[in-house]
């Protein structure tokens, strides 16, 4: 795999991540804006990094 691709794999990971915290009935509210942010912040270094890279991320 190139840089491309492994930025958008790990991006697909993180949304994917994303909607199960959000559909998990099993957590707290707080949970899950915890859990969620952190995700987003995770979601956000990828974006970083593949501009850095000046890598367009499709599933941005």
């Amino acid at each position: 795999m190139n840089h491309r691709e492994d930025l958008e794999f790990e991006l697909q990971k993180v949304k994917l991540a994303i909607q199960e915290v959000i559909e998990d009935i099993c957590i707290t509210d707080k949970e899950r804006q915890e859990r969620i942010k952190k995700l987003i912040d995770y979601k956000e270094a990828i974006i970083y990094k593949g501009r850095e890279l000046c890598i367009e991320l499709e599933a941005a």
